[in-house]
């Protein structure tokens, strides 16, 4: 017997709706100063219409590959994310707070460490800084297709819940603090260019065309490595060992590149980790749903209809 379409809904399908819903709702009450409003609202529910077609899918189609597709597609769902969060990054502050960040770092740091950097200025540095700073678009789904194809389903879909409720986080924290990043406020303190090979072509690609000139604090990337990094140790030693010099080359290459400041890092190491202990909350909370369901269907009495007659015995009488 198939499942009920309204249960075929996971814990990442609900939080794409209802973040998306809550963005249109936000949107809509204060974001009349915006531009392409109209834009903002066709990405986000198209993000809807995606949860729920694959959602649809799961209900009429049992098979590996949708099985596979319905748990993965929130990954590719991220870049319309990311995206559209630079339409709105200005929802409530018209500038950016770099001053106080960096105000709060001078403090701290006698040398700003993005400035700092420069001394470590060498090709094969920097390409290797950019390619762990790339190669986290890649990441992200061999990390959780690495847990699915071994059969650990449960630590698959943890992992994943943990990561969209990390990049929501940030992208609620890029227009509740905007920052636009020390590669534009502290322009004027870098005296060294730096320079690189192929995966610094690849980086320059992506600054170029897709990254968003704020959208820095929390820093995504390092929500986003330190929960992979975390739940790789904890479900799959192996995909920890080769995974874990590339996500800390890319913590260094965040401020190595002059992508994010200090404060930007710890707070999305912060995001990373409370993500984690949200998604295993959410978790456990929606499976003690489905049991309390599955229990309450078994229990609801089955109606016995009552014996019909085969013919109405005083009608056949002359």
């Amino acid at each position: 017997m198939k499942k009920p379409f309204w249960r075929l809904i996971s814990p990442v399908d609900f939080l794409i709706i209802c973040y998306s819903s809550f963005m249109i709702i936000l949107i809509t009450a204060f974001g009349g100063h915006l531009d392409d409003r109209l834009t903002i609202y066709h990405a986000y529910s198209f993000c809807i219409g995606t949860a729920l077609f694959f959602v649809f899918l799961k209900s009429v189609l049992n098979s590996p590959i949708i099985r596979y597709l319905s748990m993965i597609y929130p990954l590719a769902l991220l870049i319309v994310f990311y995206e559209i969060s630079g339409y709105h990054i200005h929802l409530f502050f018209p500038g950016f707070f770099d001053r106080i960040l960096v105000g709060f770092e001078n403090l701290i740091f006698p040398v700003h460490p993005t400035v700092w950097f420069q001394r470590w200025n060498h090709p094969l540095i920097t390409e290797w800084m950019m390619f762990g700073y790339s190669f986290y678009l890649l990441l992200l789904p061999i990390t959780v297709s690495w847990l699915f194809f071994r059969k650990k389903y449960a630590q698959s879909n943890h992992l994943l819940l943990s990561l969209i409720i990390a990049f929501f986080v940030c992208y609620i924290g890029f227009f509740l603090f905007p920052i636009e990043g020390p590669r534009y406020f502290l322009h004027h303190l870098y005296t060294v260019k730096f320079s690189g090979y192929f995966f610094k072509s690849i980086t320059n690609l992506i600054e170029g065309e897709a990254m968003l000139h704020g959208g820095c604090f929390p820093s995504a990337h390092c929500a986003a490595a330190t929960v992979m990094l975390f739940l790789s140790f904890k479900y799959d030693k192996v995909l920890f060992a080769w995974t874990a010099p590339i996500i800390i080359t890319l913590y260094v290459s965040t401020i190595y590149g002059r992508y994010h400041y200090p404060s930007d890092f710890a707070a999305g190491f912060i995001a990373g980790a409370v993500a984690i202990r949200l998604a295993t909350s959410l978790q456990n909370h929606w499976d003690r749903k489905i049991e309390r369901d599955a229990e309450k269907s078994h229990a609801e009495p089955t109606e016995i209809p009552l014996p019909r007659p085969k013919t109405d015995i005083i009608a056949e009488k002359p």
